[in-house]
Order: structure tokens, then C-alpha cells, then sequence
């Protein structure tokens, strides 16, 4: 008995393993298409939940390794760190024992069915609420297999993730069933990849684009006294930036370490980049307004004038805000939230374009949300402005870009993605 323990635990922990290789931090995507198999092995002849969880235990450990870098900013990244992966590894051990309890003996075929709407639905229920997190998703294993990840603009990106565990569950049955199950698993490839012969979208107006990506350390772009050094080399990368006649020239996330819309030195230097280069200029930039501080993107107009702002509406939970800080206030934790983060983030009144622009903040690009009310609200191209500094040398910023690209495929526009510190980048309707 202690054996066939041993050797589920051991099944659950490959299956977690193999999930984590398959993301994009590390990169192996086909993976995906089998890292579930072992899983459902674990599964067999008893409870769900702890193999569940400790194959989300492995994964989450794994895929989000990068946010120990906060190490260095604060001591609580580790305890932080650990609950977040306790937390999330709870999702697949629901998941594991919604599969165990709704199978039916001698009808296994339905968790054809059972296992993509119980993954999908808990992988959905996880981007959500206050603390949210767009990471980890299981169709963002896919990002550099375009052909593959069309489906997306009709069903949005959880319908990939709902082919991949179908596929997974396929295979599991033709290894422990009957291999004709093996057939569904190939059809539902052979589906995907037909979503790839949809027409491409045609865009009607041509746009020259420059994108400033730099390499700030973020101790050196927290730190005020480096405001004018890094505000003398934007502005000359911004000048670099003119010999190529843009239309648009776009910044990273909160760049300077100033408030640009309150200092009119600062903003004077970028209304005249403007004005000069007869283009427009977008920059991301903290900003404080009736004594609340907000994380904006700014579009200065080919006039040097402010054409408008952009707040941001969802920021990162215990990293921009804190959520619930009235429960923790009123449990005797003031010392505690009043050192790890003063005060939260002021969040914007809605996903409103400026112009045609829809911008994201940093975290924002990990949300389908986004894009979707977006576009809705009219904008013809996105802009995805982060600061990935806080992470340097992590796997971060290939997750961060990943997550990009499926934005681009879902609202089948142009995402554009300026970066300090990460990946900058153009992805097309198409996610190339």
C-alpha cells in the first residue's frame, strides 16, 4: 500500500514538473500536450485533492521562481512567495477531486468532459477577484506556436487551455483504456491547427512605430537622485528615436523617478521630443492627484499637448495594493502594511483608449479583460508598457511576453510592448 502511495505521490510530482517545463519560462510547449497524463494516473482508485496539490505545488513553485528576486527588496518575498503556491496549488487539488468525485465507475470516457470544464473553469476562477493572477495559465505554454492558438479569437484563450487538458485526457485513456481514444486527441490538434487557415485581418492604416526599451536596474530607477541622469538618456534615446520619422514613439512603465505630469520640466522635455519629431509620444509615469498616487500612461499629440491619460485599473495585488488592508489594519497589523506598502495604488475609473490607443500597464497584460473592453471601447491598437526590472535575470519576462501575445490574438489587433528591464517587442493579430 505505502508503495502504490509512493508511487502516485511520485506521479503527481512528474505531472507538476512536466507543466512547469512546458511554460514559457522555460519554454518546452508541445510538453503541454501530455504533462497532465501522469496526473490523471495519480488519480486512479482513490482521492484527488493531494495529487492535485502536490502537482500544483511543483508547477506553481516552479513557474513563478522569479518572484523570490523581490528577495532583495523585502524579506517577506519568501513567506509571500510560499503562499502564493499554496494558495494556487489548491486550485488543482480542487481540480483533481472534482474529476474523482464526478467520474463514474465504468463510463471513464467522461472525463473527456469532466477534466477541460473542471481545469478551465478553476483556471478562469483564479485570474479573478483581488488576488487575481493572470500567470500560469496553461494556454500560455503555447505562445510561439501561432498556428495553433487561433481559436483564440473566436473563444477566447481559456479555449485553448480546455483543447490542451482534452488532449491530455485522451491520451491517458488510450494508454490506460482503448487507444482509439488516442483519435480524439489528434482531432482535437488537428482542429486547432484548422483555425489557423481563418483569413488574416486587414489593417487599413500604416503606422511607424519606435520603441524605446531600456535597461534601468530598478534600484537605480527607485533611487531620485537619478532623475536627471535617466532623464538625459531618454531623452536622447528619444532623440535616436526621431531619425526614423515616427508616427508613435513609446516608453516603458513609470520611467523616471519623478512625477512627469507634475513637474513641468519633465514634461516640457517630452512635449518637445513631440513637437520636433511631429509624432506622437506615449510614456508610462507615477502620478499624484488629490493625495492619491496613481500608475498612468500619458499621450502627448504631435502639438505637445497632453491628448490624454490612461489609469490603471488592476493593479498587482500586495505589490500595488493591498487587498482587504482594512482586515489586516484591524487585526494589529498596521506596523506590518505601513512598512510593506504605505499606501495602495489609486486604481482608474475604466479600460477607456486614449485615442485609438488601448494602453496596459505591466500586470494589466496578463488579463483577457483588458483587451476585450479595450477594443470594445474603440481602440485599434494596443500598447503594453511594464517595468520588468523588478525581476532582472528571471524567467519573468518571457511569461510577461507570452501573455502579450494572446492579447494581440484575442482582439486580433497589433500589440506593441515597450519594456525596461524585459522583452519589448511587436506581436501581430496573428501573434507572430
Amino acid at each position: 500500500m505505502n508503495n502504490l502511495r509512493m508511487k502516485k505521490a511520485g506521479s503527481a510530482l512528474l505531472a507538476g514538473g512536466m507543466i512547469a517545463l512546458a511554460m514559457p519560462g522555460i519554454g518546452i510547449g508541445p510538453l503541454v500536450f501530455l504533462c497532465l497524463v501522469p496526473l490523471f494516473f495519480s488519480m486512479e482508485k482513490g482521492r484527488g485533492f493531494l495529487p492535485g496539490f502536490l502537482a500544483g505545488t511543483v508547477f506553481f513553485a516552479v513557474d513563478l521562481r522569479w518572484l523570490l528576486a523581490l528577495n532583495r527588496f523585502t524579506p517577506l518575498a519568501i513567506p509571500g512567495y510560499l503562499l502564493l503556491v499554496g494558495y494556487l496549488a489548491t486550485h488543482l487539488g480542487l481540480f483533481g477531486l472534482t474529476v474523482v468525485w464526478l467520474k463514474k465507475p465504468g463510463r471513464e470516457w467522461t472525463i473527456l468532459i469532466l477534466a477541460p470544464g473542471c481545469y478551465t473553469l478553476l483556471e478562469m476562477l483564479r485570474a479573478h477577484g483581488p488576488l487575481g493572477i493572470g500567470f500560469c495559465a496553461l494556454y500560455q505554454s503555447l505562445y510561439h506556436l501561432p498556428s495553433l492558438i487561433q481559436l483564440t479569437a473566436i473563444a477566447g484563450p481559456w479555449a485553448i487551455t480546455a483543447a490542451i487538458v482534452f488532449i491530455n485526457a485522451s491520451l491517458y485513456l488510450a494508454v490506460r483504456k482503448r487507444p482509439r481514444y488516442l483519435l480524439a486527441g489528434i482531432t482535437m490538434i488537428g482542429l486547432l491547427a484548422a483555425f489557423s487557415l481563418l483569413p488574416d485581418t486587414e489593417d487599413e492604416d500604416s503606422l511607424s512605430v519606435a520603441v524605446i526599451s531600456s535597461s534601468v536596474s530598478q534600484e537605480m530607477k527607485l533611487n531620485e537622485q537619478n532623475l536627471d541622469p535617466l532623464l538625459k538618456r531618454y531623452v536622447k534615446l528619444g532623440e535616436e528615436a526621431k531619425s526614423y520619422r515616427p508616427d508613435l514613439i513609446i516608453f516603458p512603465e513609470s520611467i523616471l523617478p519623478g512625477h512627469i505630469l507634475q513637474d513641468t520640466r519633465l514634461l516640457n522635455a517630452f512635449q518637445d521630443l513631440a513637437t520636433t519629431a511631429g509624432a506622437r509620444v506615449l510614456f508610462g509615469t507615477g502620478d499624484v492627484r488629490r493625495g492619491e498616487i496613481y500608475n498612468s500612461v500619458v499621450l502627448i499629440s504631435p502639438a505637445g499637448e497632453v491628448s490624454g491619460v490612461y489609469d490603471m485599473v488592476h493593479p498587482v495585488p500586495f505589490g500595488e495594493y493591498i487587498p482587504a488592508r482594512g482586515l489586516f489594519e484591524w487585526i494589529g497589523l498596521v506596523p506590518l502594511t505601513g512598512t510593506f506598502l504605505p499606501q495602495d495604488l489609486a486604481t482608474g475609473e475604466g479600460f477607456e483608449p486614449i485615442d485609438d490607443i488601448g494602453a496596459l500597464i505591466c500586470f494589466e497584460s496578463t488579463f483577457p479583460i483588458t483587451t476585450r473592453r479595450l477594443t470594445a471601447n474603440g481602440a485599434r491598437l494596443l500598447v503594453a508598457v511594464t517595468n520588468d526590472a523588478w525581476f532582472a535575470k528571471s524567467p519573468e519576462p518571457k511569461s510577461h511576453f507570452a501573455a502579450a501575445v494572446f492579447r494581440a490574438v484575442e482582439s486580433r489587433r497589433t500589440l506593441i510592448q515597450a519594456a525596461n528591464g524585459g522583452l519589448s517587442g511587436i506581436v501581430d493579430p496573428r501573434g507572430r
